[in-house]
């Protein structure tokens, strides 16, 4: 085991398989996510808060022997309805990095500032970070896009954590999130860094693991065992 490595497992939406026909890879069966989180617990798997997933990267902190910090990106309604609460009957915490358009807004599929709120009453193991405000489709691609959005995103959410949609950023990018505050980024996507994390990554460039739909168990482990 190396213990200067953590996977980051990379989730979306999650359904129950009646309610997902079509097993799209980004939408996971329930079952398969419940089997999963009973995977982790048989294996000793701690669940890391974001706070303690920075301060370990950063060095400043030790982490369990086996450490796993699990992720939902967008903020689907489906995660408070069949997520949640497996997560908190596993005793896992787990972040969102939430896309606050959706935060005013009713009946999107997505959480709105209502659900917020009874999640942080009902589920204290889930926090929210950010996935921009509205720049998950319509990227963002200078410094300036990036700091309106990001200041747009401070009236919803008080984080310091970022998600890049789709992974995608620049130097511009980067910068623009530093200064407005965020700490630690994390990428997803086109540039394929799908690999556990390290100490000796850049805080603003944290890889991810996708976890797809219909992956077999065995896979699901060696992501977990494997050295990268």
């Amino acid at each position: 085991m190396n213990e200067k490595m953590v996977p980051i497992l990379g989730y979306h939406a999650i359904l129950p398989s009646d309610k997902n026909p079509n097993h799209p890879e980004l939408t996971i069966d329930a079952e398969l996510f419940e089997q999963q989180l009973k995977q982790l617990k048989k294996m000793g798997y701690k669940s890391l808060t974001l706070d303690e997933y920075y301060c370990w990267q950063r060095g400043e902190c030790k982490k369990p022997h086996r450490a796993v910090l699990i992720t939902f990106d967008d903020g689907y309604m489906n995660n408070y309805d069949y997520a949640f609460p497996l997560l908190k009957q596993y005793d896992m915490n787990a972040v969102v990095f939430y896309i606050g358009k959706y935060y005013e807004q009713e009946k999107t599929g997505f959480m709105s500032k209502d659900i917020i709120n009874k999640t942080k009453e009902e589920y204290p193991n889930i926090e929210f970070a950010s996935h921009t405000f509205d720049r998950h489709e319509n990227l963002a691609t200078t410094y300036e896009e990036v700091d309106e959005d990001s200041k747009k995103m401070k009236e919803v959410l008080d984080t310091k954590y970022f998600a890049y949609p789709h992974g995608d950023h620049t130097d511009d990018y980067v910068q623009a999130l530093k200064d407005n505050g965020y700490v630690m980024a994390f990428t997803f996507g086109p540039d394929k860094e799908h690999r556990k994390s390290s100490t000796k990554d850049d805080v603003y460039k944290i890889p991810r693991l996708n976890i797809s739909n219909g992956m077999p168990m065995w896979k699901f482990v060696l992501r977990l065992l494997l050295p990268m």
